[in-house]
Formats: structure tokens, sequence, C-alpha cells
């Protein structure tokens, strides 16, 4: 009885589906939980809700995001277990933001994402003017560690999500990486196995297994996250997934309440 914690829908502007259609996706999908976490709205591109049109929810939407998730989850409690979160960016300097920004929101986890460095998206097909490879790994990564750090967020999202446009480089286990995932595991976050690598044609989840395999090794829990833009994509490929982690020596997942994670034995 699995958990997916990493869906969206048709406010982010990039995705298909109601609230509910992925509840009711999850309940045919035989999972225990599902978790709403739309991305959250853009702010530090300044007052413009549609700065990056298409990307997340404009931030007038938020307050309507927030009830809506609650409505679905009174309507759905005798079928499934609803987890009310959202998929927030991080950004550098924003630490404070973020932190006021969900403290009081009611929300059942936080997924931190690092989606930007500065006005550049990782998603971009091309790095940023004058950077190298190596050079936007190592904000990334440094980034990645703030977000951490920041007391803002539950759960650490795609956490190698620059190889979706091929900014990984090749040699990516490095003491870099194993600085960041001392961090993750002090700062006591979890990462998610995420399945969309998958179904994007990457070969492997995020993290792939190389990563995953450090992530175990230094202590960091994981949880499970399809990051579904459709309904049918809800709890994609989680059978391949638990068959990774238990591979590589996980024993457990997370689950999370009231922000509050506990650890449950894998299926």
């Amino acid at each position: 009885m699995l958990v997916d914690y990493h869906t969206h829908h048709r406010r982010c502007g990039h995705a298909s589906g109601e609230l509910i259609d992925y509840a009711r996706a999850a309940v045919r999908s035989g999972l225990a939980e599902i978790g709403l976490s739309d991305h959250s709205p853009i702010y530090h591109l300044g007052d413009d809700p549609h700065a990056r049109p298409g990307t997340a929810m404009a931030q007038g939407e938020l307050p309507a995001y927030l009830a809506e998730m609650r409505q679905v989850q009174a309507e759905m409690r005798d079928e499934i277990t609803v987890r009310l979160g959202v998929e927030s960016d991080y950004v550098l300097g924003w630490d404070e933001h973020y932190r006021t920004l969900w403290q009081d929101a009611g929300l059942d986890y936080v997924i931190g994402s690092v989606h930007w460095l500065g006005t550049w998206s990782i998603f971009e097909p091309a790095l940023p003017p004058g950077r190298s490879a190596a050079q936007v790994y190592d904000e990334y990564l440094r980034t990645v560690q703030a977000a951490a750090r920041s007391g803002a967020y539950d759960i650490i999202g795609h956490l190698d999500g620059l190889k979706t446009r091929g900014h990984l480089p090749e040699l990516s286990l490095t003491p870099q990486l194993e600085e960041t995932l001392r961090v993750l595991k002090s700062a006591d976050v979890t990462i998610e196995l995420n399945t969309s690598g998958w179904r994007k044609g990457l070969g492997e989840p995020y993290p792939g297994p190389e990563w995953l395999a450090r992530c175990c090794a230094h202590g960091v829990p994981v949880t499970f996250g399809s990051d579904a833009h459709r309904p049918e994509d809800v709890a994609a490929d989680f059978p391949r997934a638990v068959a990774l982690l238990r591979q590589l020596g996980y024993t457990h997942f997370a689950r999370f309440e009231g922000r509050r994670r506990s650890l449950v034995p894998l299926p």
C-alpha cells in the first residue's frame, strides 16, 4: 500500500485534469494515500503571475488551490487518504519568504524543488550564457543544500533534475554530491523517488540509481512521487520503483501527516 505525493493538475498550465481526478485515479491504482502537490506560484520573477506562462499557477490561484484540496480531502475521505501538499520552488535568498508562506498553510508536506538558478530554468535547452555544465552543477547542488537547510521543506523534489535537459556532467558522483547528501541527512529532509524520468525517456527515475544508492548509504529517507501531469500517470512505474529501492538497500519509505514524517516498511 504505497503513496504518491507528487501530482499536478490544470492550474499549473502544463497538466490536465482536476484535483478530484487524481484522487479517483489513486483509488483505482490501489494506493493507500494520494498527495496533491501542484506547482506553487513563482514569486522571484516579480509580481506578474504570468511571467513564465504555463510553468506554475498564478499567484492569485493559491487560496483557491488550498481550499479545493480540502474539499477533495473531505469528499474522498471514505475512499482514500488525501494528503495536502505543494511543490514549491526554492531560490537562493528566498528562505524566509517560503518558510512564512507554508508555515500556517495547514499542509501535510511541502516538496522543495530547485527549478531555477536565478532567472535561468534548469529545463532550458541551453546552459546559461558563459556558464559551463560543471559550474551549473556546483551552483545547483549548493542551492539544494540551502533548500534543505531553510526549514521550509519536508521533501526535496527530483534531486538530479539537471539531467532532464542533459545539464548533468557525466562525472556526477563528486565530493559536492557527498557534501549535499550529508546536508540532507543533517537537515532531516526526505527525497522522493520520482518515477517520471522513466516516462520522459531518460531510462531511470529521479534520482538515478547511482545517486539513490548514495542517498541510502547516507541514511536519507525516501518517499514516492509519480510527478503525474495526467490522472492516468498516478502511481506510474511504482512496482519498478519498489524493486529498485529494495535492490539498493532501502527497507522503508516515508509518509507525511501534518508535516510529520513516519517510516513504514516497503511492501
